[in-house]
């Protein structure tokens, strides 16, 4: 007989058959891989890969796609690529000289070419600005062929190469030129034409998890002054003052999220330039009552709501936070454009290192102010996937619409109820130290006054007495 009885059916036949087929590719790709393979060098095989370069990356995602992962368009990118080319390229020679030079430092030695080629600037950046934008490193070194280690190495290179650049500086100015364009924008924003608001200040929580002893004590304080109670996160409390587009023109991070703001102000540069008369022609910068109310600040009144005896007061805090609600929308754009700011930082990095980063974000978030890109556009999916699940947590907000408007995360930003913060002491010292002064605030109550400006009751309704 040629065939055992029974005969095999045609379901068992096609079982064997495939079953075959699929060991034979599986041994066929094994004798690939093995051939293809590398000795192992030093734990690990060699990965060979082809890099993308920035162009091959924009080819596949497209306009709008590229502006949501990177936070800016292609032409943007390529503008701040030329400003940091310079400072990316020596910094990529401190971290990683041999990638340059060839060798490591002296001596007829130099090491053999670099298998999978050299990681370009563009794409150190790119890199980088995904890593900003909230991508998840293992995309990042997907999208760009680079290897895991490279991602981060590409953030701390990006992140020097923008602190270092004095293009993208960060300082409030002292001509009196600049605090006339600043005020000149405010008052374009004000209802009743305000002409002294040279700024807007306020604070923000830049959130982080609990730093070890050892870091709080590299820094001089304790651990439980880097915590939040109003926001119930560890923190540091960062300084800024905005003008009327939202790009920051002043940044501090002095003090841990334990501080009040006006302690933090205090500790800042900023508060040290202000007292030796920083300001020209009764300027002054607009914050609320987390600070004093003083030849350079107007704040609004206490306790005015509801009132019907301060209807004056009312009105007038009402205009005042017209223009000081100015800095809360520069930290919900910062924000919205960077979603690593929405997340913890990581307890591996330290304080010098967490605030060198908010720093460039900082002054990113001025580049893009500067390109004309004002309304930040939604997460990538993939990125608010990614943070969304994060282990340490994620602070939610208004940045997935398509909207202009763009709101601040409660869960990091001040608020602006700060009465009981500042000691009665210090307001009474406050009020006898200017006593015989005319301050700012009482200027700009008396313009409001005599002007019939008032509250609007509703939406459209004027606001003007007649």
């Amino acid at each position: 007989m040629l065939f055992p009885s029974p005969l095999p059916s045609l379901e068992e036949i096609v079982a064997v058959g495939s079953s075959l087929v699929v060991a034979a590719a599986v041994e066929a790709a094994t004798a690939e891989m093995d051939a293809q393979r590398l000795p192992r060098a030093r734990g690990r095989y060699f990965q060979r890969r082809e890099r993308r370069s920035m162009t091959d990356v924009y080819n596949l995602m497209g306009d709008l796609i590229f502006r949501r992962a990177f936070r800016m368009t292609f032409d943007s990118f390529w503008r701040l690529h030329a400003i940091l080319l310079p400072h990316i390229t020596l910094m990529t020679l401190k971290t990683k000289p041999y990638e340059i030079k060839g060798g490591r430092g002296g001596g007829s030695y130099s090491l053999p070419p670099i298998r999978n080629g050299p990681i370009t600037t563009s794409i150190r950046l790119g890199a980088a600005l995904r890593y900003f934008a909230g991508g998840a490193p293992y995309d990042i070194m997907c999208c760009f062929c680079i290897a895991y280690s490279e991602v981060l190495v590409s953030v701390w290179i990006v992140v020097d190469a923008i602190n270092a650049c004095p293009q993208l500086c960060i300082m409030y100015p002292e001509s009196l030129e600049e605090q006339q364009r600043i005020a000149a924008g405010f008052e374009t924003a004000s209802t009743p034409g305000i002409q002294n608001c040279a700024g807007a200040i306020d604070g923000i929580l830049i959130w982080i998890l609990k730093p070890s002893l050892m870091e709080a004590k590299k820094v001089g304080v304790d651990q439980k002054k880097f915590l939040c109670g109003r926001k119930h996160k560890y923190g540091l409390n960062c300084q800024a003052v905005s003008d009327c587009r939202g790009k920051i023109i002043n940044i501090s991070m002095k003090c841990g999220g334990a501080s009040a703001d006006c302690l933090a102000f205090e500790a800042s540069e900023l508060h040290k330039r202000l007292e030796n008369g920083l300001m020209h022609e009764g300027y002054v910068l607009f914050g609320d009552n987390a600070y004093l109310n003083t030849p350079y600040m107007a704040t609004p009144f206490t306790n005015v709501s509801g009132d019907p005896n301060r209807v004056a007061e009312d009105s007038y805090n009402f205009y005042h936070s017209q223009l000081r609600i100015r800095v809360e929308c520069a930290f919900g754009m910062l924000v919205q454009r960077w979603g690593i700011l929405r997340m913890a930082m990581p307890r591996k990095l330290t304080i010098a290192k967490i605030v060198a980063m908010v720093n460039a974000l900082a002054k990113l978030h001025n580049f893009c102010i500067d390109e004309a890109d004002t309304v930040v556009p939604p997460i990538h999916d993939r990125d608010h996937f990614f943070m969304m699940n994060n282990s340490h947590g994620y602070v939610g907000g208004n940045n997935n619409n398509t909207s202009d408007e763009v709101t601040t995360p409660p869960d990091l930003a001040h608020g602006g109820e700060h009465f009981d913060e500042i000691h009665r002491s210090t307001l009474r010292a406050q009020r006898e130290k200017f006593r015989s002064t005319i301050l700012p605030r009482t200027e700009l109550f008396n313009m409001i006054t005599e002007g019939h400006w008032e509250r609007p009751t509703q939406m459209g309704s004027s606001t003007r007495r007649k």
